[in-house]
C-alpha cells in the first residue's frame, strides 16, 4: 500500500489539535484562578489605578510563558497632556512570538475597568468569587477573562509543543474605557505595533465574529448663569433650569435620530439607528446650596454613530442643538470622538476565526458589529491592520454583580488556540 503523506499530515495535526485543546480544558481551574488573579488588581479608570502593578503581574506571566515582553510606559508629558495630570502614570506591555511564520497576528487587550460600586455578590469588585458556573467580579467579562483566556492559549501551545501558524504578538493596554488614547492609540502611533493583522479580545462573543463597532462623540455641555440667594431669585440666572431647558429640548433631536433613513443593516439583517444618551455624568458648582440660585450646570452627551455617518458632520449637528436651545453663556467639549469601523466580513481574517469558532463552538458563525466601541479602529483605522474583535460574554458588563461563564472562558481559550493553530488558511 503506497504511503500517504498528505493524509499522515491532516492526522498529525488532528492529533496536535486535540492535545492543545485537551489541555485548555485540564487546566481549568488554572485558568479561573489567573482570572480571579487579574481581577482582585483594582485598574479602575478614571483615575487608572495600580496600572504598574497590572502590567508587571502580566510581565511576569509572559516571562513563566517564555513569551519575550516589555512594558512602555507613556511619556509624562503626553498623559498630561491628554488628561491634564501624570498623577496616574500609563503602562503598555507588548509580547511577541516569534515562530519564523512569514505572518503576524496582533491579539489586544485592555486591562483597565469602570467602576464597580454598589452591593456585590463576594463583598466587592474586586473580590472575585464563583458561583455555580459564574466568576463574579469587575473585569471578568470586561475584559480580563479575555485576557486570561489568550494567556491559556499561548501557554497550550507552548506546554503541547505546538507550533502556531503565524508569529503571536499581544498587547496588553491602558485606558479603553476612556477612549484608549494612551493605551492602544499610544502603541500605534509608536509603531510598537508589527503585525499583519489584528484581534481586539472582545466585541463578539460565543458564534459570533466582531467586523466592527459603532463611532462615538462625547460631549460635555457647561452652562453658567448668575448666582444670588434663593429668597431673591429674580437677581440671578439659575444655570441649572437652563440645563433642564436644554435637555428638554434636546428631546426632540433624540426623536429625529429614530428616522428610517439613518437606520443601518448590520451583517446579520437586524437594523440599528444611532442613539443619544444625555446625562451619564451632571454636575453643578461647588457652592451650591438648597437657599442659592446656581450659577454652574454641566452634564455629559453621548451620541453613537452607526456606519455610514461622519463624525464631524455629527458633531456640528449636535452642536447646534445645543446652541439653540442655551439662554446663558455655553460651552461645549468634546473628551472623545471615534468614527465608526467597518470590515468586510468577506476577508480572510474574519472568514479564518469564523472557521476557528465553528470547530469549537460546533455551531455556525455569523458576523456582527458591535454596538460600543471597542479599540479596534486604532489597530484597523489607524493602523491600516485587517481586524476583527472576539472576547467572552460577559454578563452584566460595567455593572454590579459583572460576571462571566467558566465554560465560556474555556472555549474562548480554546477558540484562540485553534486560530493560532489553523492560521488564514485559503479555502
Amino acid at each position: 500500500m503506497p504511503h500517504n503523506d498528505q493524509g499522515d499530515h491532516v492526522l498529525n495535526e488532528s492529533r496536535v489539535k486535540a492535545r492543545v485543546h485537551q489541555y485548555i480544558e485540564k487546566h481549568q481551574e488554572q485558568l479561573i484562578g489567573c482570572t480571579q488573579a487579574l481581577v482582585r488588581v483594582d485598574t479602575v479608570n478614571p483615575p487608572g489605578r495600580n496600572y504598574r502593578a497590572m502590567t508587571d503581574a502580566l510581565l511576569a506571566h509572559c516571562q513563566g510563558l517564555d513569551l519575550p515582553a516589555k512594558v512602555h510606559r507613556v511619556p509624562d508629558q503626553q498623559v498630561r497632556r491628554v488628561l491634564g495630570s501624570d498623577e496616574f502614570p500609563r503602562y503598555n506591555l507588548i509580547a511577541r512570538w516569534d515562530a519564523g511564520r512569514p505572518q503576524t497576528v496582533h491579539f489586544n487587550a485592555h486591562y483597565d475597568v469602570v467602576p464597580g460600586a454598589g452591593p456585590w455578590k463576594f463583598g466587592g469588585p474586586f473580590a472575585p468569587g464563583l458561583s455555580g458556573d459564574a466568576l463574579y467580579g469587575r473585569g471578568s467579562g470586561d475584559m480580563k477573562g479575555a485576557i486570561a483566556a489568550l494567556l491559556m492559549a499561548v501557554e497550550a501551545l507552548k506546554a503541547t509543543g505546538a507550533e502556531p501558524a503565524f508569529n503571536v504578538e499581544c498587547s496588553f493596554t491602558a485606558d479603553e474605557e476612556t477612549g484608549g488614547q494612551l493605551g492602544s492609540g499610544w502603541i500605534v502611533k509608536e509603531g510598537l505595533v508589527n503585525a499583519d493583522f489584528a484581534v481586539v479580545c472582545e466585541g463578539a462573543a460565543g458564534t459570533q465574529v466582531g467586523c466592527g463597532h459603532n463611532g462615538v462623540l462625547w460631549l460635555e455641555v457647561e452652562l453658567t448663569g448668575k448666582a444670588a440667594h434663593a429668597s431673591s431669585p429674580e437677581q440671578g440666572v439659575n444655570a441649572f433650569e437652563a440645563m433642564a431647558s436644554v435637555v428638554q429640548q434636546l428631546q426632540a433631536y433624540k426623536r429625529k435620530l429614530n428616522a428610517p433613513q439613518r437606520c443601518y443593516v448590520d451583517f446579520d439583517g437586524r437594523s440599528r439607528n444611532p442613539t443619544l444618551n444625555i446625562g451619564g455624568a451632571f454636575s453643578g458648582g461647588e457652592g451650591d446650596k438648597i437657599n442659592t440660585v446656581p450659577a454652574y450646570a454641566r452634564f455629559s452627551l453621548d451620541r453613537r454613530l452607526v456606519p455610514g455617518e461622519q463624525l464631524a458632520a455629527v458633531e456640528r449637528e449636535l452642536r447646534r442643538a445645543i446652541e439653540r436651545a442655551a439662554a446663558p453663556p455655553c460651552r461645549v467639549a468634546a473628551p472623545l470622538q471615534i468614527e465608526p469601523c467597518v470590515v468586510a466580513a468577506e476577508h480572510a481574517l474574519p472568514q479564518a476565526f469564523a472557521r476557528a469558532v465553528q470547530a469549537v463552538r460546533r455551531r455556525a458563525a455569523g458576523y456582527r458589529l458591535s454596538s460600543g466601541f471597542t479599540d479596534l479602529h486604532y489597530f484597523a483605522v489607524d493602523g491600516g491592520l485587517p481586524g476583527i474583535g472576539y472576547g467572552v460574554k460577559g454578563e452584566r458588563i460595567h455593572g454590579v454583580d459583572e460576571r462571566v461563564r467558566v465554560r465560556d472562558l474555556v472555549l474562548t481559550a480554546r477558540t484562540y488556540a485553534e486560530f493560532m493553530l489553523r492560521g488564514l488558511e485559503v479555502h
